[in-house]
């Protein structure tokens, strides 16, 4: 990949989910809740209102405008929107300000990303928490490059070791899953498990799938502690 191809993958993908206008409340309610079933789940503080949240790479900001709704007082920054580079350059926010940061599918599109990493770090609080959502490679790699902006894939191993090398602690990867119980982080296997769940989502007349059951994952979701 040239550095012209590079610098303009940066410009238009540096964003979370690159929203879309059918990206809608509902989806950014079940985004939520299903993160702060996660959180509850690993013994960390719940995202609640007047809580400090940062979304790096927040896209047109769906999931921003749900935490604003809900009380939360959310930020955003998005790298083609704000012009950043999230491999070079600083976010434009005070040290120890924010409660949580995440990042929604945007480390596999950044060939370096400590510095975004480090920069998250900066702006938390101590004992602030990081959010990353990317796909898990591992069972990913059928597809992971049919998005031509995915540069740099990750496995629940690798993430958790770049992670602990930018000092971020007690990081702890799981199956992205949303409204799912919390059994399917509790099962061995669980990420072969999560990408295997033998019904898609669809119904049958004569045999009713619960929706527990339904749909499957093949990304990750990493909980991490400054």
């Amino acid at each position: 990949i040239n550095c012209m191809l590079k610098k303009n993958f940066l410009k238009k993908y540096t964003s979370s989910n690159q929203d879309k206008p059918n990206v809608n409340e509902a989806d950014q309610l079940n985004l939520f809740n299903s993160i702060n079933k996660l959180l509850k789940f690993t013994g960390n503080k719940e995202i609640e209102s007047n809580n400090k949240l940062l979304d790096i790479g927040s896209g047109l900001g769906s999931f921003y405008n749900l935490c604003k709704k809900l009380g939360v007082e959310a930020e955003k920054t998005d790298g083609s929107i704000d012009n950043i580079d999230f491999e070079k350059d600083a976010i434009l926010f005070n040290d120890d300000y924010f409660d949580f940061v995440i990042m929604n599918s945007v480390i596999e599109h950044l060939i370096n990303p400590q510095n975004i990493l480090y920069e998250a770090k900066r702006v938390l609080k101590s004992k602030g928490i990081l959010i990353i959502i990317t796909p898990n490679f591992k069972y990913a790699y059928k597809n992971f490059y049919d998005d031509p902006t995915h540069v740099q894939p990750y496995t629940h191993i690798s993430l958790k070791t770049i992670l602990n090398i930018c000092d971020f602690k007690n990081t702890k990867v799981n199956p992205f899953l949303v409204n799912k119980p919390n059994f399917y982080w509790k099962i061995p296997f669980k990420f072969l498990f999560a990408s295997k769940i033998p019904f898609k989502n669809h119904t049958c007349k004569s045999f009713p799938i619960p929706n527990f059951l339904r749909g499957n994952s093949t990304s990750m979701i990493s909980i991490s502690i400054k």
